[in-house]
């Protein structure tokens, strides 16, 4: 950006209305008094150059609700400002209470700049001092932060400020927590393999222990085995060969056997004798013939009373076998739940059938009072309408007494005028239209009953049942309640007939077990001597032991020799839960052996990174001093040759009579932090303290423009541009004479546009003159703002062109 061109502001701030000035020119110089918008005008420069106002954002963060004028919706700011290569630029920004909107024509780094090096407005000028020096970090203050850009310092200080956290272990642990993980892995690591180390020990200790079990139960079940403990796979696979299980396996149907002939002994023992299987015969003879006699009286009627009520469930199925008891109450159940259906459904039934024929008579009755109406509704319709359209067309030729339809003079029959007659015939045609409507609403009343009793009628119909479903249940109903009173009837005849079966099956089984019992004597010893002879049990008493004696020793030779073969069994097993545990151990110890492996050779790595880390941050460490010392270097070559030079040069010549000179101060150590502080020297030597502690109020505004000025013409010139507030505060006139002289030289030497507002008059034609155009080309721009009678703002500009001076001497 070159140059400002043209400002437009229309109610923005204490600017009430439009103002359209011109700023094409090295120097703008704009007046007005107190109030009248000059600082307001340059707010307008600041908004459009940078879409802010930082001005008033620091003595209020909320200034956006007070941009726009008093009263006016919106404010508006128009800039332009020309290019280095004649290229016009544009900013149009509308301020509203609530938002900034518009693109600004500088961004970034440039409306920093702008903002902090370009442009002080009068607000500032006071705490110029203040502001720049004042920050909770004097390392971050707005003065530190031009130093170093100034210096160029900032490489430096993001190279100290990256290599920081190098200098404190702890700081580490945020940027390179890797670090912080490998330090602290190191003594975990070596904690880990002492506990590898001593379960080591613990395993070698139980695998000791395991070896010396396995050897003693060994010796007790097979000696041989011994051999294999060096492979204790192949001695699980000879240990689950188990010999015993067969042996037990005969054992326990060996002793199987011997119960089953215990207890047919004992039944042959307790058998009785000739009087007895007469007895027993008589008694099943006469149990068969009292069963075959009630059979024949009731037996036949019973069964088919069952199968009758079995008939009428298809999924019960019941054996003749069963006790008719038995099987009379289950049908029972059945039958008294189906019945205690039935008789539901056929409640149901009646009742919707009574519902059924209820609404019929209701809807009967409702399209009958519908059918009334309609008949009185249309002969109302028809009376009315016919009535009243005579009524109506009759009206409008009555004039006087004399009937138009009949001619007859109506004051001979009444006193009521024909007029009056025929209105109250009109108005009784009216009632009779009220009360058709009164039908018309009853209909549609009726009409909703008549849909609303159908729609149920047709519910309360599909719930009946089908005569022929309805015939069924009816029957079934009847069915099931004759056939549940005969099982209650028949029930004391079923009770006898249970009894007579099972005493007859008892007489029989009686019988056939007295058959058996000389045969199965003969077999019975027949067998304990072939299990006595495969047991080995037989003593040298030789073949006439008794069967009781032989049967007892036949049990204990059986309960010895299962209890030897269930010990050793035993015994097998511990022995294969002690290889098992023994394995498990070996292969727990190879596996604590591979960790601690691991872990040591995950330590000998830890510990390398770790040196190598600690090399690097010894390397970060001395590059880190070697810059700070290399900084230092730098800032108090540049301190001493450039920035207090220029600022002790530009304070001088404002103010030649102080002798406290204000100056940037010096760090004290090469390695210290960039801490940019200010300070006042003494013309003959020695320093003084703070520029707000030594000095006026004139010269004290005088330290603050010129440090302004110091900065900005400290660095490139990446904005040609000084827009200055009402900078002529408290100086005398030495100081503005030489201020004029400056502004000169900093609009025709240095190619700085100026913009500078003054209040007071007299300065305003001083500066107007002191700055008049001296050259063919240059220009100076007035600007004076003011007011009208309604208080809106005015605005007047003009150009002072350069005019040759034509007098002759």
């Amino acid at each position: 950006m070159t140059r400002l061109k043209s400002l437009c502001v229309r109610d923005f701030r204490s600017i009430d209305g439009e103002v359209n000035v011109s700023l094409d020119a090295p120097i703008v110089l704009i007046h007005g008094p107190n109030g009248a918008g000059k600082t307001s005008l340059l707010s307008a420069i600041e908004l459009a150059l940078t879409g802010a106002v930082p001005s008033l954002s620091r003595a209020d963060p909320d200034y956006l609700a007070y941009l726009p004028h008093k009263g006016r919706p919106f404010g508006e700011v128009r800039l332009e400002v020309a290019e280095a290569d004649g290229l016009v630029r544009k900013a149009e920004i509308r301020i509203t209470t609530s938002e900034i909107t518009g693109t600004p024509i500088l961004v970034g780094p440039d409306a920093g700049f702008f903002s902090e090096r370009s442009y002080l407005a009068q607000s500032t000028l006071g705490r110029l001092l203040e502001i720049y020096q004042y920050t909770e970090k004097k390392s971050d203050s707005p003065l530190t932060r031009f130093v170093k850009e100034l210096l160029g310092l900032d490489r430096m200080e993001a190279l100290i400020g990256g290599l920081y956290t190098a200098g404190n272990i702890a700081r580490l642990k945020g940027p390179v927590p890797s670090y912080a993980q490998i330090r602290d892995s190191i003594p975990a690591r070596e904690r880990e393999i002492e506990v590898f180390l001593q379960k080591e020990v613990d395993a070698a200790t139980l695998i000791n222990t395991l070896e010396g079990q396995l050897r003693e139960r060994l010796a007790m079940i097979d000696p041989s085995l011994l051999d294999a403990m060096g492979d204790l796979n192949d001695l699980a696979r000879r240990l689950a060969v188990d010999a015993e299980d067969s042996e037990l396996t005969d054992l326990i149907r060996a002793k199987r056997e011997v119960e089953v002939s215990q207890e047919s002994w004992t039944s042959i023992a307790n058998s009785p004798g000739a009087a007895g299987r007469t007895s027993i015969e008589a008694n099943r003879q006469a149990a068969s013939a009292a069963l075959q006699t009630w059979t024949g009286q009731h037996g036949e009627r019973i069964e088919a009373l069952l199968g009758r009520a079995a008939a009428f469930f298809a999924d019960v199925s019941v054996s003749s076998e069963s006790h008719y008891v038995e099987r009379a109450q289950v049908l029972g159940a059945r039958i008294e739940a189906d019945l205690d259906r039935v008789q539901r459904v056929l409640a149901a039934h009646e009742s919707a059938l009574h519902r059924r024929d209820d609404l019929a008579r209701q809807l009967g009755e409702a399209r009958a009072r519908l059918v009334r109406i309609d008949e009185e509704i249309a002969a109302s319709a028809a009376t009315n309408e016919s009535a009243a359209r005579a009524l109506s067309n009759l009206n409008a030729h009555i004039h006087d007494e004399i009937c138009p339809v009949c001619d007859r003079d109506f004051s001979e029959v009444s006193r009521t005028p024909l007029s009056a007659h025929v209105a109250a015939k009109i108005a009784a045609v009216v009632e009779q239209a009220g009360r058709l409507q009164a039908l018309t609403q009853g209909r549609s009343q009726n009409n909703a009953e008549v849909v609303r009793f159908d729609r149920e009628w047709q519910a309360a119909n599909s719930t009946l049942l089908a005569e022929a479903e309805l015939s069924a249940l009816k029957t079934r109903a009847a069915n099931l309640t004759e056939v549940a009173r005969q099982l209650i009837d028949t029930l004391s005849q079923m009770q006898e007939g249970d009894q007579l079966r099972s005493e007859s099956a008892r007489a029989a089984q009686t019988f056939l077990t007295l058959q058996n019992a000389d045969q199965s004597a003969i077999v019975l010893r027949s067998g304990l001597d072939d299990l006595a002879r495969r047991l080995r049990v037989r003593d040298a008493a030789g073949d006439d032991i008794p069967t009781v004696q032989l049967l007892q020793s036949i049990r204990s030779a059986i309960e010895q020799r299962e209890a030897a073969l269930t010990q050793r069994q035993s015994i097998r097993r511990s022995v294969g839960e002690t290889v098992t545990s023994l394995a498990a151990a070996r292969d727990n110890r190879a596996s604590l052996q591979a960790q601690q492996r691991a872990a040591e050779g995950e330590l000998t790595q830890l510990k390398g990174q770790k040196a190598e880390a600690d090399k690097v941050i010894d390397l970060a460490k001395d590059l880190a001093r070697q810059t700070r010392e290399a900084r230092g270097r730098v800032v108090r070559r540049v301190f001493n040759d450039q920035l207090n030079m220029v600022w002790r040069d530009l304070f001088v010549r404002l103010a030649p009579e102080e002798p406290f000179i204000p100056a940037f101060a010096i760090p004290d150590s090469a390695g210290a932090d960039i801490e940019a502080v200010l300070e006042t020297h003494h013309r003959r030597g020695g320093k003084g303290g703070n520029p707000r502690a030594m000095l006026s109020a004139g010269n004290l505004n005088t330290a603050a423009l010129t440090l302004f000025l110091a900065l900005h013409l400290s660095v490139p010139a990446r904005l040609p541009l000084l827009v200055v507030d009402d900078p002529v505060q408290s100086m005398d006139e030495v100081h503005i004479s030489q201020f004029a002289a400056l502004l000169r030289t900093l609009s025709k030497q240095m190619q700085r546009q100026v913009v500078i507002a003054v209040h007071e008059r007299s300065l305003f034609d001083y500066l107007t003159l002191e700055l008049s155009p001296a050259f063919e080309g240059d220009r100076l721009n007035i600007i004076e703002l003011g007011r009208n009678s309604i208080g809106q703002t005015t605005s007047r500009w003009d150009p002072r062109l350069y005019v040759a001076d034509r007098a002759v001497a």
